[in-house]
Parts: C-alpha cells; sequence; structure tokens
C-alpha cells in the first residue's frame, strides 16, 4: 500500500497482530501482550518503537528460528528494553501462534534470548492451557543489605527471613516475603523509590510475595518494575518461575508444594492465575496458563 502524503509517498507494510490476555480465561481479567505475527521484516529499531506505542507491559514478535531444533523465534519487548525471556509473553504468543496456523500443539518449542525453551498444551475445562519449562533461574546475589531501603521503597516492613534475594532467569527478580497476603495487598511503593533501588543494583525490579493457607492459590504476588516501565506487572510469568527456585535456595520450597497456583493482580483489577510445576529440587519449574485474544487485526508500518 501506498501512502501520499504532501510531496512523499510512503510504502507500507502490514503485518498480523494479535492482542493477547494472559493468564486467565476471561477477557480483560490477565495480562495483555501484544502479538505481531510474521515479523521478520521488522528491524529491532522499529520494534522498540512500537513497544513502546503500544505501552503494554510487553510486545513480542514471531519469527523464523535460527535453529533447526525450535519451531518458532520470538523476540520480546518492554516499552524501555529487550528482554530474553518473559512468562506471560510467552504464553500469550504461543496461544497467538497456535490460532494463527504458526504452530501446532500439543508439544513445540520456542526460540528466545534465553535459548530453546519446550512448551506444551493441555485441554482442560476452560479451555486450552499452554505451559513453558522456563530458563533455570539462578542465584544472583542475596541483598539482606537491603532490608530497610525495600521496605522504605514498598511502604511496608517486609518480613525478615528468609532474606531478600535477587534471581535471574532472563530478567532479574528481586524476592522479598510479606507476612501475609493482606500485607501484599496493602503496599503502595514509592515508584522512584522502587526505580531507583532497580537502576543501583541491576534489577528488573521488586517481587513481593506471601505464602498462603487453604485450599485455593498458595502464592500471592505482586511485581513491580518501574525501571522497564511497568510500575506494576498485572500477572508476571517470570518472577512466578524464578520463585520456586528462591524458595528452594531458602529452604521452605516444601511449604508451599511441587504443584500449585499463584494468584496476581487483584490489586489492579485483575485474576491472574499461574500454574507452576516445580520439576527439581533446586526449583527448576515450569509455568502455564489460559489466553484469551481479545483483538485481531492488522498492524501497519
Amino acid at each position: 500500500m501506498c501512502l501520499q502524503i504532501g510531496r512523499y509517498t510512503a510504502l507500507m507494510s502490514a503485518y498480523r497482530f494479535k492482542q493477547v490476555d494472559v493468564f486467565t480465561d476471561r477477557p480483560f481479567y490477565g495480562n495483555p501482550v501484544a502479538v505481531v505475527l510474521d515479523a521478520d521484516g521488522i528491524e529491532a529499531e522499529q520494534m522498540q518503537r512500537i513497544a513502546a506505542w503500544t505501552n503494554l507491559s510487553e510486545t513480542t514478535f514471531v519469527l523464523k528460528p535460527t535453529v533447526p531444533e525450535a519451531d518458532y523465534r520470538l523476540r520480546i519487548f518492554t516499552p524501555a528494553d529487550e528482554l530474553p525471556f518473559a512468562g506471560h509473553p510467552t504464553v500469550g504468543s504461543a496461544h497467538a501462534a497456535l490460532e494463527a496456523g504458526v504452530i501446532t500443539g500439543p508439544a513445540f518449542r520456542q526460540e528466545c534470548g534465553a535459548g530453546v525453551l519446550p512448551m506444551s498444551v493441555t485441554e482442560t475445562d476452560i479451555g486450552r492451557r499452554i505451559a513453558v519449562e522456563a530458563p533455570e533461574a539462578t542465584s544472583a546475589r542475596g541483598r539482606g543489605d537491603l532490608t530497610n531501603a525495600i521496605s522504605a521503597a514498598l511502604g511496608a516492613q517486609i518480613a525478615p527471613e528468609p532474606s531478600p534475594a535477587a534471581m535471574n532467569n532472563g530478567p532479574t527478580w528481586l524476592f522479598v516475603r510479606m507476612e501475609s497476603g493482606a500485607a501484599v495487598t496493602g503496599l503502595k511503593p514509592d515508584m522512584s523509590a522502587v526505580s531507583k533501588l532497580s537502576r543501583e543494583h541491576d534489577l528488573t525490579g521488586i517481587a513481593a510475595f506471601a505464602l498462603l493457607d487453604g485450599d485455593g492459590p498458595k502464592v500471592h504476588i505482586r511485581c513491580f518494575a518501574p525501571a522497564f516501565g511497568v510500575p506494576e506487572d498485572p500477572v508476571t510469568g517470570s518472577a512466578n518461575a524464578a520463585l520456586p527456585a528462591y524458595l528452594a535456595q531458602a529452604g521452605i520450597l516444601d511449604d508451599v508444594g511441587r504443584e500449585y497456583v499463584s494468584t496476581q493482580g487483584p490489586e489492579l483489577g485483575r485474576d491472574g492465575r499461574v500454574f507452576v510445576r516445580v520439576l527439581d529440587d533446586a526449583g527448576r519449574a515450569e509455568i502455564g496458563g489460559h489466553a484469551v485474544t481479545v483483538i485481531v487485526g492488522e498492524i501497519r508500518l
């Protein structure tokens, strides 16, 4: 298509586009991701500009794989930077690619900045659930020295044990435990202070969580990443995938169990559910969830 603008003619290209709500089976209750399909013709600089324009926590681009063992390649951008891995963009993009016929289930492999990741599809009573074996989360460092600064940034005293620690599985989340789900809900973080801490200590952001009793979800978590243009992420796959490794390192993984559901997002009017399956004693994890397409169209460049 040619667009005439005064004396200038611009050639526009159209790419298939979907916006998918992730970690929910109901539209508008999860975490949205913008997915651009068949995006091999888009340069990285333009991808970053599109991600800043959509202003979602992540925008992804589905490409042809560069290695034979992968079925497709995914690039993931926040409004400010590119990520090697992120959970809800991975699940949401796989959902979009399955709908568009780019890939087929029930098993496939995604290439991304963190490597080639096995993925699977399970049919449930409420629809298709997509899971990914997340990159192994490694301990970046313990940050007990930041306890007072973290508490001040979050606007509430964090639990003294286990000590805060940064875990990396693509993003680097600083995990801090709160004493109760109510304490997590009540957090009123100073985003400037969270951003300053994140930049000074090479963090993606702070993941504040509590362990829950009862028959429902076992974890309530909130994730703050203002340094990456995401003040609060509605539902965060990468943090939920790294949390078991933090719990294993702290010796409390069995307090949660090897299969559980994490809840995230009610403070933002969402109802995210992340299904977590722990794969080994070190806390390597598979995460999964449902997804719903809410916008279908094309993006013109």
